[in-house]
């Protein structure tokens, strides 16, 4: 069963990457799926998204990330996927999945939803909050994999 794990990741937190690791638990194949949110201003390139995610899963031979710049659903479509993932942290992020999953069926979109509850340390991060603290010159540690923080940090300096 393929799985994707769609999200700008700008940057990816250790809440992403739990999910990502659990996901390929479930998985034979997990797709992370970088796209860019034209709603949002985004701060890291698309290669420095990629490379930071392929740092962070290179020993989880089941992960693939890609890049796709259209719309969700087309990807699914072309690429067969079973399956979309994301992670909920709260009541509102479930609302706005359940909401988007409506908008996929409407595009004739055939496709299951598995949505995984953030484990409870990672409740509050967010990469806003990773950009916030990056910027400020804050401790990273906790939020990110330290493999990750030189690129993170670099946006800043």
């Amino acid at each position: 069963m393929k799985a994707m794990y769609p999200g700008c990741f700008d940057p990816v937190t250790n809440g992403h990457i739990d999910i990502i690791k659990r996901s390929a638990k479930l998985f034979d194949e997990v797709v992370v799926l970088i796209v860019d949110n034209h709603a949002k201003a985004i701060t890291y390139s698309l290669e420095d998204r990629r490379r930071m995610i392929e740092i962070v899963t290179k020993d989880i031979p089941n992960v693939t990330i890609d890049i796709y710049d259209g719309l969700t659903t087309d990807y699914v479509k072309r690429e067969n996927v079973d399956v979309i993932v994301r992670g909920v942290r709260n009541l509102v992020d479930f609302e706005y999945e359940s909401s988007l999953l409506d908008i996929f069926k409407t595009q004739g979109v055939d496709v299951e939803s598995v949505l995984l509850c953030t484990r409870a340390e990672y409740s509050y991060l967010s990469s806003t909050v990773v950009r916030q603290h990056a910027k400020l010159g804050g401790d990273l540690s906790k939020l990110v994999p330290k493999e990750i923080e030189p690129i993170i940090k670099n946006v800043y300096n």
